[in-house]
């Protein structure tokens, strides 16, 4: 009797136990469905941007038909890029870049980026503004020889090579004749066009705005009254020049035995020629082409020349060339 009790009671134990567990699992709440949303992140908004009008390549200034304005998506744009909303920071912005010119070539429509402008003064300016295949090269100069005042980068020359007189001995001068008589000049070089004067290579790209030019006008009126009418003018040790390479070589040599000059050239006349800087004819100018002055005069002939003999012990004299 006891044995069927404790089965019945074990029975029980377990049926309360099934139906705790399952009515347990029952009442528990289903787990939470995870929803996935997608949330649009907010475009940015097509910014405009200065782009190249037409092709370009370095040597060419900016101006303003080369600049246009053309639309990129915001997060194509970058900090390199010229980049503007209003229209008063464009014409800024414009205004900067007038007078540069490029490092590299630049497709139509392309955007301009800082790294590839170059403008006057900064390093690299020179190499961009060089046409390809010529070289620069600097001589020495002075106030005189550099025109000082009248000649600035950009414009077109002509160099002329002057012995110098104090390299001339007169001990070596032919019997008659005067000392100077080996002075003598020639122009090596046409049509080269100055780089620089000096570092100074500003004068080379175009005036930026018409405004900026009458600005610097009436700052310089203003520095002239300021000093009294006067003005000081820069003195240049070195000039800058865009030569061939044979040229190049040319002034190498020149500049070690004589004074190399420049003459400034006509603006028409360059429209004119065209091409680049050819050398000059071999054409000389003695001091005899120049002046008349150390010429002796002629009194009917030469001046007797008395010559001193000897036969033995006998002595004599005779002349030669007396009428």
């Amino acid at each position: 009797m006891k044995k069927k009790s404790l089965v019945l009671l074990a029975s029980a134990i377990t049926l309360a136990a099934g139906v705790a567990l399952l009515a347990r699992a029952l009442m528990r709440p289903p787990p939470p469905v995870t929803v996935v949303k997608e949330v649009e992140v907010p475009s940015t908004p097509p910014r405009e941007v200065l782009a190249a009008g037409h092709a370009l390549v370095p040597g060419d200034f900016l101006d303003g038909s080369a600049l246009i304005w053309r639309k990129l998506p915001g997060e194509a744009i970058q900090a390199i890029h010229f980049a503007a909303a209003a229209d008063a920071d464009r014409r800024q912005l414009e205004r900067g870049l007038y007078g540069a010119t490029l490092r590299r070539p630049l497709a139509e429509g392309e955007p301009f980026t800082r790294d590839l402008l170059v403008h006057a003064g900064e390093p690299g300016f020179l190499a961009a503004v060089l046409k390809p295949g010529l070289r620069a090269v600097s001589i020495p100069t002075s106030a005189v020889s550099s025109n000082a005042g009248l000649v600035s980068a950009g414009d077109w020359v002509d160099v002329i090579l002057s012995l110098n007189r104090d390299g001339i001995d007169p001990q070596q001068a032919v019997a008659g004749s005067t000392p100077y008589a080996e002075l003598a000049s020639q122009t090596i070089l046409r049509r080269v066009r100055v780089l620089a004067l000096n570092s100074n290579t500003a004068s080379i790209a175009p005036a930026a705005t018409a405004a900026d030019d009458e600005a610097g006008r009436s700052t310089g009126a203003r520095g002239t009254r300021a000093s009294g009418g006067t003005s000081q003018r820069t003195s240049y040790e070195s000039i800058t020049l865009e030569v061939t390479p044979e040229a190049a070589e040319q002034l190498a040599v020149a500049r070690e035995i004589g004074t190399l000059q420049v003459a400034l050239r006509s603006v028409r006349q360059e429209e004119d020629d065209g091409g680049d800087a050819f050398p000059a004819a071999r054409s000389v100018t003695r001091l005899g082409d120049v002046t008349t002055i150390f010429e002796r005069p002629r009194q009917g002939g030469s001046a007797p020349v008395t010559v001193q003999t000897y036969h033995g012990a006998q002595q004599g004299a005779q002349t030669f060339g007396a009428h």
